[in-house]
Order: structure tokens, then sequence, then C-alpha cells
């Protein structure tokens, strides 16, 4: 028998649970409102849900950087969300859990299925299937054959009938999924997703390239699925507000960012804004 791979990314990131936003919210609340060491008795008698479920969801918030991993301390980042939004449902919140899970590449089968969307005019759920085929010597063939698409369903299912179809990112029809382009993000979401992108691509940089913005992997325009012409107006409109800078002369079509710009302050600016 082969012998597997050790996997550095995450296939079965809800172990065939739905992505149900009203349970995330409890656990996200109960979770920033201490910073004590987890009690997951008490927190499944509170919150109604099994341990396991409880340990899903306490690993999803870690995945996308509301709290720590290991420790489940709460980041800067949970706690400024949990002071604005404790229930998870504002809008410029649901854009930006949607930019932390599908840029994420440890939670790989949200990473891929949107990247792959992001370039795609429609899809199947075996066209997806079809992009995970280098995983075969990797995992087990009940992991390929059956968890894998579980987890791909899981993923479609929180666009199409829980929370972030608010986004109107995507669109069934009988069993064809559509990218929905250009929607309207939040100016100060789209600025707070470019610096994530800045942060981990690009760590220090005062200034990025437009079309890696626009078109490179995990970048916001390519998973906000928005077209370049799009995204463009949105710069055009930051760079109004003095938000940013924009140099488009000889060789340069870069956005300039200031050096005291952050990721979690200008989502503070965001909230405060509402």
């Amino acid at each position: 028998m082969k012998e597997k791979k050790a996997m550095k990314n995450k296939i079965q990131s809800f172990n065939g649970f739905k992505i149900y936003f009203d349970q995330i919210s409890a656990i996200f609340k109960d979770k920033q409102s201490s910073d004590e060491k987890i009690d997951y008795d008490k927190l499944t008698e509170k919150t109604g849900l099994n341990k396991r479920k409880v340990k899903i969801l306490l690993s999803y918030l870690c995945d996308i950087g509301f709290n720590k991993k290991i420790s489940l301390k709460n980041t800067e980042l949970g706690k400024l969300i949990f002071s604005y939004d404790p229930y998870l449902e504002n809008m410029g919140t649901l854009w930006l859990i949607h930019y932390l899970s599908a840029s994420n590449t440890y939670l790989l089968v949200w990473n891929r299925v949107f990247s792959y969307a992001s370039i795609k005019g429609a899809f199947n759920r075996e066209d997806l299937i079809a992009i995970f085929t280098d995983l075969q010597d990797n995992i087990s063939e009940n992991t390929y054959k059956k968890h894998l698409r579980k987890e791909i369903g899981i993923v479609l299912d929180a666009y199409i009938n829980q929370r972030l179809s608010k986004l109107g990112l995507l669109e069934q029809e009988d069993e064809i999924y559509h990218p929905i382009r250009n929607q309207d993000i939040p100016i100060l979401i789209l600025l707070a997703s470019i610096i994530r992108f800045r942060d981990v691509y690009y760590k220090g940089a005062s200034a990025i390239g437009i079309n890696e913005i626009c078109e490179a992997e995990n970048s916001p325009g390519r998973l906000f699925f928005l077209d370049e012409s799009f995204l463009r107006t949105k710069l055009e409109v930051m760079k109004s507000k003095g938000l940013i800078g924009i140099e488009s002369r000889a060789d340069l079509d870069q956005v300039r960012l200031g050096s005291d710009m952050t990721f979690e302050g200008v989502l503070e600016r965001y909230y405060k804004s509402l």
C-alpha cells in the first residue's frame, strides 16, 4: 500500500457540518467575551452545540485570524470585530470573512474553489473535483471520493443558502454555478483587503502594482470577482478620498499606501463610518 504524504493544508475544515453563521457567531461572541482558557463543557452547554462542532468552529475562527491558533486567545482583529459587529451580520464583515477564507491557502478547498471560480463563467461540482486531482497520491481514497466532495458542497452552500449568499458572488441554476462579477464592495473593506494582501505577499512594501491587485493569486481583485476596469474605478474613488496614491507614469502603474496604514486601522475606520 502506497504511503500517503502529510498534508500541509486542511481539506476537512467543517467535517460535514454546514456553515451556519448563527452558530459561528455564538462561539465567536462567547470566546471574545473572555480570554480565559476554554471550558468546552460550559461552551457546549451555553451554545447548545456538541463539543466536536464547537472545536470545529473555534478552529475556523483561528484559521481566519479572529483567534490565535493553539492558545485560542483573542486577536486584535477578533477584538475589533467583536466590539462593532459581535453577531457577524454587517455586510463589510461578511466581505471580510469571504476574503480571509478564500485567500487562505491552508483552507485548501475554499481557496481553490474561489481561485477557480474567479476565472470561469460557469462551472459544476465535477469541474471543481477536477482541480484536486493532484491530491490523489497524498490523501486516502475515502477522503478524496467522499470528504472532498462534501467539503466542496459545504463551501458552495455557504454562498447559495447561508449568510454569505448576501454577497451575491455565486448564483446556482440547476447544477451550474455562475460567478457574479463586480459587486459593490464597501471602499474601506476593499482597501483593508488590499492591505491584507500587501501584508501577506509584499510585506513592508509601500506600493503594489495594480495588475497584482487585480489578477495575482489570492488578490482582492481575483477573489472578489472584480474586472480590472471596475477595480480601477474603485481605486480612483479611494484616491479622491485621500486614502491612497496612484502612480501611473513612465513604467509605473501602482497603488501607494501610507506607511501608517494598517489592516485593523482601516477596518476600524470602516466600522466607525457606519
